[in-house]
């Protein structure tokens, strides 16, 4: 059949073939130009490291000065710097060791030598709260097991901490104020949709195994809003999540996960769950990770005066998921995924199976400041006809989230996010739009 060439598929069929024509070449030759470059970074990154390893600071330093004549805020070669000049006993090491520490807080490297670099210089207080950092941010790793060794030195009395303490409290904005309103219509007799909240969520977390190869954590999670208005949608949450890993290599990491989770609306029973979820974590190396996960979902509803019917929606969710880490830059990490899932529930019309491609870029700024961008598009197919229509339902949803933290001081920071959230469905009772602006203050202990 001859395709129109005035029909508009004709056009952006057309379009999108020229874009490949010039597209491709300028990707490849691109991409070539960058991996000479990373090429030659790399090679000398490996020469200073093993001339750090071989005592031969003073080879390791001028080598790390040239890489950062042309990449200034490049986090390894300023680590590095540091720890050469930490281990030759300069005292320049402590500036560019923070600066390291400025571009990327969460490295448990970094914070292993900024406690060393104090603890030689005997300024043990120092020490010791870099010491902890090192702990808390990669408490299975190498570098918490020598945090430990020094910690021991430092006080004879230490034991290794197993517990954390983290809680938000702030405020909320919310366009569409109703709970799963990915699945159902709103209730009636509300006119007034739109309110804010206060939020406040508080998150515990004890580890009861910690060795070398066998880690386990316990946690517990509360949850709770309060609406200025729409006081029957305030939700209490409560969850319990229980995770076992095997590391079988530094490469490879076997999980096991069980949450239950129990929601409240209004002071009322909306719904339980237990989830169930083996998980298959294969670290490639140089920040690239995959996992594989696979969630089974024991969900029950029950009736209110809100929701009614709600308990027809009881069942069980299989999901699999796939999620790939990609580190694109020195601040930058990239995380893209799909998902599979089906769910089955007391009335066919709920029933559904959906796929969903997702993306995360997680990007680290100067002055302690971490941005978080994720999308995703999820479409569901139903397999039942929806009471009171004769047409079958389809919903695309697209999703968008952006959040920007700002740390404060070791244990205080503030985030401010935003989320959108379009529902377009085949049904128009199941069309809605969502915004969410979110402030919270943050506390860790």
């Amino acid at each position: 059949m001859v395709q129109n060439r005035s029909s508009p598929y004709f056009f952006i069929r057309s379009s999108m073939v020229a874009c490949l024509i010039f597209v491709i070449p300028i990707f490849f030759i691109s991409t070539l130009h960058a991996e000479t470059i990373d090429s030659a970074y790399e090679i000398a990154i490996a020469k200073a490291v093993s001339k750090i390893e071989s005592n031969d600071f003073e080879g390791a330093i001028e080598i790390l000065q040239d890489i950062l004549k042309t990449k200034p805020e490049d986090e390894r070669a300023t680590l590095y710097l540091g720890i050469a000049l930490s281990r030759s006993g300069d005292r320049e090491a402590e500036g560019v060791l923070k600066k390291a520490l400025l571009l990327n807080p969460n490295n448990p490297r970094t914070n292993l030598e900024l406690g060393i670099y104090y603890f030689n210089r005997g300024l043990h207080g120092e020490a010791a709260d870099y010491f902890d950092n090192t702990i808390q941010l990669a408490p299975s790793s190498d570098f918490a097991e020598k945090a430990v060794e020094y910690l021991k030195l430092v006080k004879p009395e230490y034991v290794a901490k197993r517990w954390a303490l983290n809680f938000s409290v702030g405020g909320q904005y919310d366009s569409n104020v109703v709970l799963d309103s990915d699945a159902n219509p709103l209730p009636e007799g509300i006119t007034r949709k739109s309110d804010w909240r206060a939020v406040f969520y508080l998150k515990g977390l004890y580890k009861f195994i910690s060795k070398a190869k066998f880690e386990g954590l316990a946690s517990y999670s509360f949850y709770q809003s309060f609406h200025t208005s729409l006081s029957d949608f305030n939700v209490t949450s409560n969850q319990f999540d229980v995770v076992l890993a095997y590391h079988v290599s530094p490469n490879l990491s076997i999980k096991g996960e069980y949450m239950f989770e129990h929601i409240l609306v209004g002071g009322d029973p909306y719904s339980y769950a237990h989830y169930i979820s083996p998980i298959l974590v294969i670290s490639e190396g140089g920040g690239f990770a995959t996992e594989l996960r696979y969630t089974y979902r024991d969900g029950h509803y029950r009736d209110s005066d809100l929701f009614v019917d709600n308990w027809v929606r009881t069942g069980f969710n299989n999901l699999f998921r796939i999620t790939q880490t990609v580190p694109i830059a020195d601040t930058a990490t990239l995380r893209v995924g799909y998902a599979y899932d089906a769910d089955k529930t007391e009335a066919s019309y709920w029933d559904y199976r959906g796929n969903k491609g997702l993306a995360e870029l997680k990007l680290t700024l100067p002055c302690r400041i971490y941005i978080d961008l994720y999308g995703e598009y999820y479409v569901r197919d139903y397999r039942g006809i929806y009471p009171g229509t004769s047409t079958e339902r389809y919903d695309w949803i697209s999703t968008g989230t952006f959040s920007a933290t700002k740390i404060l001081s070791e244990r205080f920071s503030v985030t401010l996010g935003q989320l959108y959230t379009n529902n377009k469905s085949s049904i128009d009772l199941f069309d809605y739009d969502r915004a969410i602006t979110s402030l919270f203050v943050n506390v860790r202990f």
